[in-house]
């Protein structure tokens, strides 16, 4: 049978063991550096008047050391295969918003790719969604008279994380409305991105793909279901692509090569209130089983295997860990178990 194999530059387990050493010296040395640079101070009430996407100064301070620990932790950390003596470094085996940020980028515009080719192959329609919250769960509001942000009066203290959450139940009762509730899966499709607005208070975007016929329909319930003064339904968009990766792109300011003080912000945002950027229908092969094969399979490619029965994954009962993936008699993937995970503990920074 026919194994398939990703290849990765070797380092001996000896060598890599000699270079962490001056390495963790060096990650210890800039974390503490870094904490200079930006001291944590105890008069926080006069740091925290400063308020982007309501994040104060002494948060932004906080998820930087936090990105340092995380990027030191994957740096000096390695996967080892005992049989061979090869060390990989965990960075270059991570995936994530902020760490091997074009790798994420990359695997991102996949998904709308294989995505809309989908939907372009259902002969399905774009149409782009905007959800808001009511009034009370914004913290501040926009003066009539001078356009600056002030306290909001009705503010509810419901905080982005759960915020986000209650767009979900939102959204949930537009997709369990008979309008979209009667079509296939296959007839609806969508891509979310959450982002805040400037006081910090969480919107959602989507673009969905539906029937051409049905777009009236929904329309309808959309409109009866949210306030149309605040929640927006747009039709007759001629690149879907173009559209939602405009705000992907403002919602991954790591993928930039120089980061404003507003990309900052807006990164610490959505890692200091834990939010998902982005999540999707089940209209694509789940990610966790592209990553295993993306040597083999485009996501599309993978995509369509799926639809059929040739394809077979062994896992576990006790932990749910995929052993073997097998397409048609043939084997795709085998889980090694000389592999050994070595992580570093301790990182000042």
């Amino acid at each position: 049978m026919k194994t398939s194999t990703m290849i990765y530059p070797a380092t001996t387990y000896a060598g890599y063991e000699e270079q962490n050493k001056e390495r963790l010296r060096r990650a210890h040395q800039r974390g503490v550096n870094a904490t200079n640079e930006a001291p944590l101070t105890n008069y926080k009430k006069d740091v925290d008047i400063f308020k982007k996407y309501g994040v104060s100064k002494s948060d932004l301070v906080s998820v930087k050391l936090k990105i340092r620990k995380q990027e030191n932790f994957l740096k000096y950390s390695y996967v080892k295969n005992n049989s061979t003596g090869q060390a990989i470094p965990l960075q270059d085996c991570i995936i994530s918003s902020n760490h091997n940020t074009s790798r994420y980028y990359a695997e991102i515009q996949n998904r709308i790719d294989t995505l809309q080719r989908e939907a372009e192959q259902g002969n399905l329609t774009p149409v782009f969604l905007t959800i808001t919250l009511p009034s009370e769960f914004h913290k501040m509001k926009q003066d009539k008279k001078t356009k600056q942000l002030i306290k909001n009066p009705k503010y509810n203290n419901i905080e982005p994380k759960e915020a986000v959450k209650v767009i979900t139940k939102m959204w949930a009762k537009l997709r369990h409305d008979r309008s979209l509730k009667e079509l296939s899966k296959n007839e609806r499709m969508y891509y979310r991105v959450n982002e805040p607005h400037k006081d910090g208070t969480p919107h959602a975007h989507f673009l969905l793909f539906i029937p051409k016929d049905k777009i009236e329909r929904v329309e309808k319930s959309f409109n009866r279901l949210y306030n149309p003064k605040t929640n927006k339904f747009v039709k007759d968009i001629e690149n879907a692509k173009s559209y939602i990766m405009k705000y992907i792109n403002k919602t991954l300011p790591k993928a930039k090569d120089e980061l404003t003080q507003d990309d900052e912000y807006l990164n610490a945002w959505y890692i200091k209130n834990r939010i998902n950027r982005f999540c999707s229908s089940r209209s694509t092969a789940p990610m966790y089983l592209y990553r295993l094969l993306h040597h083999r399979y485009s996501l599309y490619a993978l995509t369509q295997v799926r639809k059929g029965n040739s394809l077979q994954v062994l896992a576990r009962l006790e932990d749910d860990k995929i052993m073997e993936i097998w397409d048609d008699g043939e084997l795709l993937f085998m889980r090694s178990e000389d592999i050994e995970i070595h992580t570093i503990k301790g990182l000042a920074a």
